[in-house]
């Protein structure tokens, strides 16, 4: 009798488990919802959940995740994770929660006094890219001016921003301003490798090294790697601005030269006459490359400058080579020795062309990252 019963209320005690768990999962299911009435509906259903509830920790956690990503309302996730540490000291969220509530303490104060600019930024974060840019700009300025503890926030925010979007002097000038306004602060670091970072995406290299020598450089920490990221990123980008310039100049020697070969065989040899037919090289090259143009314009837009730079510069190399050498046969002149010197010439400007287009494009960090890693 004794174990029929201690078997009863073992059954019932698992029971009561499963429904528990259950019911927290269908709690967290609505936190899914594609309507933000319908996630507020669940969250509330989650904050009327009394202690002791089956996996209660799990289940406010993801509550207050919601309400930063898709309530927009900071006051209240932070009120949910002070529930987990309140109630759920030792649960496997616990230090997650706490490393959110601290942040969040932070940014909405104390006792709530700013939760309203802590909702109005995470509002702008939620719809920035649905916003015109101006309102953005203008939002994000008002939150950071606010005498607020999120207003360094705001502008790293707002900078950042402004960066992912190419407005690099506008973000430049963002995190210039967290600099002046919070030195010392980690904000100021963050606005320094933010400003850093800008600046190598704008190719100004100097800024850019200024920026990350003023980054701490301790024994192994964080941020001496990212100091001597940004450091090696200058390094490159400088390496690879000189190639640039020379990829530049060998390209307008080469078409200089092949300019003068065929000026010299239009001048010499007899009447003096200037080929304007294309020559056959160029006849066989227009529609494959009208081809790969129009192909990659319609399907890989990324690449379809590069493509297009390319091609046009092997049409032009093609049409003056060409010109020059027919315009030789056809004068009887020796022209052996002169096509071999075309032929170095043009692979020299190809090659050039080549890495123009890899760096104009900002292509060449791609093309190292899919031999490195392979294609997505």
């Amino acid at each position: 009798m004794v174990a029929r019963i201690a078997a009863l209320v073992v059954v019932g005690a698992l029971a009561g488990a499963l429904a528990g768990a259950v019911r927290a999962d269908g709690l967290r299911e609505g936190l899914h919802a594609d309507d933000p009435r319908g996630v507020a509906a669940a969250v509330a259903a989650i904050e009327q959940a009394p202690a002791g509830t089956p996996e209660l920790a799990d289940t406010l956690f993801a509550a207050a995740r919601a309400c930063e990503d898709t309530l927009a309302d900071p006051a209240r996730a932070l009120r949910l994770y002070e529930r987990i540490l309140a109630e759920e000291p030792d649960a496997r969220v616990a230090t997650a929660a706490a490393r959110r509530a601290e942040q969040l303490r932070g940014r909405v104060g104390g006792h709530e006094e700013h939760a309203r600019e802590a909702a109005d930024l995470a509002r702008l974060v939620a719809e920035a890219e649905q916003r015109p840019l101006d309102e953005v700009v203008r939002r994000a300025d008002a939150l950071g001016a606010a005498p607020w503890p999120g207003a360094p926030e705001a502008m790293l925010w707002l900078a950042d921003w402004l960066r992912r979007h190419e407005r690099l002097d506008e973000a430049a000038a963002q995190f210039d301003a967290v600099l002046a306004r919070w030195p010392g602060t980690p904000h100021a670091l963050a606005a320094l490798r933010g400003g850093a970072g800008a600046a190598l995406e704008a190719h100004d290299w100097d800024r850019a090294e200024t920026l990350a020598l003023l980054l701490p450089d301790g024994d192994g920490d964080g941020e001496t790697v990212v100091r001597q990221d940004l450091l090696d990123g200058v390094s490159r980008g400088r390496g690879r601005a000189r190639l640039l310039v020379l990829a530049w100049l060998a390209v307008a020697a080469v078409v200089a030269g092949l300019a003068a070969s065929l000026a010299e065989a239009t001048l010499r040899g007899g009447r003096t006459c200037l080929r304007w037919r294309p020559p056959v090289e160029v006849l066989y090259l227009a529609p494959i490359a009208a081809v790969l143009v129009g192909v990659a314009f319609t399907t890989h837009p990324l690449i379809a400058p590069a493509v297009a730079l390319l091609v046009g510069g092997a049409l032009t190399l093609a049409w003056l080579s060409g010109a020059a050498l027919d315009t030789l046969r056809a004068r009887g002149r020796a022209h052996h020795a002169r096509a071999i010197l075309h032929l170095v010439a043009c692979m020299i400007a190809t090659a050039a062309l080549f890495y123009i287009a890899l760096m104009r494009d900002g292509l060449l960090d791609l093309v190292i990252e899919t031999v490195r890693f392979g294609p997505e």
